[in-house]
């Protein structure tokens, strides 16, 4: 599944600079109803600001994953089967954490296969473009060889967490940021 800040962004200041968005672990939670439509909520652990260099780029890659992904509509377009989108920020064990919960029209809208009625619900962990490992699931983890998760086929709830991996030396968290930005907003409220 590819979902809000783990996608890499191109800044723009005085030039132009490499600057990610990444995360320490994902959690999904997805609920099925009978039509094979549902809800899910996707919580982003510890959101981080990765860079090249040891050039502090934290401030821009906040301002992009508000603009773009928090107040935006970003997310959305990267993802056209999520429907009734709600999304938040907040402090969680001392790391920013992100939060997406929507609900959708079929398996296709969160990645899940199933051949058939009678077949197991499956989510391939290992897709190349991505750098999610598996940690967790209320599902059966195929191998190493073969990533993907199986459910029986009368499961209803469904659980996964995996651990984004980056070989980037310089990361830096985004709380401090997110702690300013709330400070800001409470004050523009008052206004």
């Amino acid at each position: 599944m590819r979902f809000l800040p783990v996608s890499c962004v191109l800044l723009t200041t005085t030039t132009i600079l490499a600057g990610c968005l990444t995360v320490e672990s994902k959690e999904y939670h997805i609920t099925l109803k009978a039509d094979l439509s549902g809800e899910a909520t996707i919580k982003f652990i510890n959101i981080l600001s990765e860079a090249d260099d040891t050039l502090d780029i934290s401030g821009d890659d906040f301002q992009q994953l508000t603009e773009f992904y928090v107040q935006g509509t970003q997310l959305e377009k990267e993802n056209p089967g999520f429907r009734n989108v709600k999304k938040r920020l907040y402090e969680e064990n001392g790391a920013l954490v992100g939060e997406v919960s929507f609900t959708f029209d079929s398996l296709s809208a969160v990645r899940f296969f199933r051949y058939d009625h009678e077949s197991p619900y499956m989510y391939f962990v290992g897709n190349p473009l991505s750098s999610e490992q598996y940690v967790e699931s209320n599902g059966t983890f195929g191998t190493e060889w073969m990533p993907v998760v199986f459910w029986p086929k009368d499961t209803k709830e469904f659980y996964i967490k995996t651990n984004v991996v980056s070989e980037v030396a310089h990361k830096k968290s985004l709380l401090p940021n997110f702690k300013e930005w709330q400070v800001a907003q409470g004050r523009q409220k008052k206004q």
